[in-house]
């Protein structure tokens, strides 16, 4: 048996190597076609980034299966999860400086965790509402819940984004200003609040419940004024979305919370009610998702004001996704519609075929997964 500070240091490098080669093998088929259009690299690129998130979960899985079976004096769950995802994070780092040569290492750091950051606030408060619910749901339960469905208001909001420092330092603002006070202007609505942030990702997002538009340094390179201003007015249209779908997509971040009720549900309908949990929490996940994808039909069709601005459009799309790699074509439609429909929708036919979406797996997804699964079969083979 290995000591808490030896496991951990071994988790450490284990995680770190072991993540390092499955990630790197995924992205052979994307060096292969290195040379060829872009369209064609998003599409082995995006199977690499499957692969990436089959990783991540299996080198957490394969870490507490380390601690048990390798651990004496058992290291608390929290410093098992620092040495599995401190290894596969920095494994991902030389990762993406492979896709990306050129971005810093403070930049990966800042994003990453404030990635991180994000994710265990949300995740936080989910598993304290779940843990802390008790069976017969008494009025400190309701109350917990209540705090529980605030915070992740206040997370999902985006608010606590205007209590950063430095919002307005980035140089790229005043242009990003300037068009946005055009835009609002022709429209005669509201002034709306517009940030420049750094990372590695060409985007732009709109927060609709503090009327503010997000655009990425790299995006503001990328795009001139004209483009520019396209991709403004589509953030726009989401900002005069209606009350009812506001509610909409905040009902569905908030769903989350059914899991809240685990325990009563348990104790009243038997394990088999988890079932039905389970069912609602889909269900409102679904119903909020396609709000998301109607919506995003609605700003396309409002990110234009002429004719002639559709070009524009189509071409400032294309660019953010060539940046991003990201490919043209889906196997099946996420929040947005796949880029070639929605610039043709724009009235510009690409200068290439309709791509093929990318592949469903690649085997480097089966092998991150398949050892956890097999340990996980062998102990459920000797309970019975």
């Amino acid at each position: 048996m290995l000591s808490p500070a030896l496991f951990l240091s071994l988790l450490f490098l284990a995680s770190g190597l072991y993540s390092y080669t499955l990630m790197r093998l995924s992205l052979r088929p994307w060096m292969r076609v290195r040379d060829q259009h872009w369209t064609e690299r998003a599409r082995w690129l995006w199977l690499a980034r499957k692969t990436r998130t089959a990783v991540a979960m299996s080198v957490i899985g394969l870490g507490f299966i380390l601690r048990h079976e390798l651990a004496a004096d058992v290291p608390a769950v929290s410093m098992v999860l620092f040495g599995t995802l401190g290894g596969f994070f920095t494994a991902q780092f030389f990762i993406d400086r492979l896709v990306w040569p050129g971005f810093t290492l403070r930049l990966w750091l800042r994003q990453t965790l404030w990635m991180l950051l994000l994710t265990s606030a949300w995740l936080g408060v989910i598993v304290w509402a779940t843990i802390s619910t008790s069976e017969s749901l008494e009025s400190r339960d309701w109350l917990r819940l209540g705090v529980a469905a605030v915070l992740l208001v206040l997370i999902y909001s985006g608010v606590w984004l205007r209590a950063l420092p430095g919002l307005s330092a980035n140089p790229h603002t005043s242009r990003l200003r300037q068009i946005v006070d055009e835009v609002t202007a022709a429209s005669g609505v509201p002034p709306v609040r517009a940030w420049v942030m750094d990372a590695i990702m060409a985007n732009a997002f709109a927060l609709m419940y503090i009327r503010s538009i997000i655009v990425t340094t790299p995006a503001m390179k990328e795009l001139d004024d004209a483009e520019l201003r396209t991709l403004v007015q589509h953030e726009m249209a989401h900002l005069s979305e209606s009350r009812s779908v506001l509610c909409s997509r905040m009902l569905g971040g908030l769903s989350w919370l059914g899991f809240a009720f685990t325990r009563p549900v348990v104790h009243h309908f038997q394990i088999g009610g988890v079932f039905w949990l389970f069912l609602g929490v889909l269900l409102l996940r679904k119903l909020a998702a396609n709000t998301a994808k109607r919506m995003e039909n609605r700003a396309d069709s409002m990110s234009v004001t002429n004719e002639a601005e559709g070009p524009v459009y189509a071409r400032a799309l294309e660019k953010l996704y060539q940046a991003n790699q990201m490919p043209a074509v889906m196997t099946k439609r996420l929040s947005h519609p796949d880029l070639y429909d929605r610039m043709t929708s724009a009235g510009l036919i690409p200068a290439y075929p309709r791509p093929a979406p990318p592949p469903q797996r690649h085997w480097t997804f089966f092998a991150a997964i398949i050892p956890a699964a097999f340990w996980l079969g062998i102990k459920m083979a000797d309970k019975f």
